[in-house]
C-alpha cells in the first residue's frame, strides 16, 4: 500500500500510479532508503523504500542521481520530493502490464480476455484469451516465471 497524494488516501492501484522502470537496482546506505533506479534516457528516478514503497521521480537531471548515490539521501528526499514530478510505483501483480488484447495464432483476429488468474501473493498472472473470429483459446503467462523465481530462491 501506498499514499496517493491526489487520491489522498492509501492505496494499492490507482490512476495515478506508474508502472516499475526497468533498470540495475544500485543500493544505497541510507536508514529509509534501499535502493535507486535510473534511466537516463527518460531521467526517471525510481527510489525503492526499505518500508516496501517506491516512487518515480521525473525528469531529474543526471547530477542529481549522482549526488543521491553519493550522499545521505534521507535529508535530501523531502527537498527533490517538492521540486520534480513524482507518482507512486505499482507493486504486487498490478505492476504487471497485460495487453489489451493478443493476437490469435490461427487466424491472427485480436483475442479478447476470457480469465484471469493470480494470487495476492504471486508475481505472475495468466490470461485465458480467446479469439471469437474461430474459437481458439490458449493461457499466456506475464510477470515472473513462477518456476524460475522458486528455483532462484533455493540458490
Amino acid at each position: 500500500m501506498v499514499f496517493c497524494r491526489q487520491c489522498k488516501r492509501k492505496v494499492e492501484d490507482c490512476p495515478h500510479c506508474v508502472f516499475p522502470i526497468q533498470g540495475p537496482r544500485v543500493r544505497v546506505y541510507d536508514e529509509k532508503v534501499d535502493t535507486l533506479t535510473y534511466v537516463h534516457e527518460t531521467r526517471t528516478l525510481q527510489i525503492h523504500f526499505r518500508s516496501g514503497q517506491s516512487w518515480q521521480l521525473f525528469d531529474v537531471p543526471d547530477g542529481i542521481y549522482k549526488e543521491l548515490r553519493e550522499s545521505t539521501i534521507s535529508s535530501f528526499l523531502k527537498f527533490i520530493a517538492q521540486r520534480y514530478r513524482a507518482a507512486p510505483v505499482k507493486q504486487g501483480i498490478h505492476a504487471i502490464a497485460i495487453p489489451q488484447n493478443e493476437l490469435c495464432a490461427q487466424c491472427t483476429s485480436p483475442m479478447t480476455q476470457s480469465h484471469k488468474v493470480a494470487a495476492a501473493v504471486s508475481d505472475y498472472v495468466r490470461v485465458e484469451w480467446a479469439c471469437p473470429a474461430c474459437n481458439k483459446s490458449e493461457w499466456k503467462m506475464y510477470g515472473s516465471d513462477p518456476e524460475r523465481t522458486r528455483k532462484e530462491r533455493l540458490h
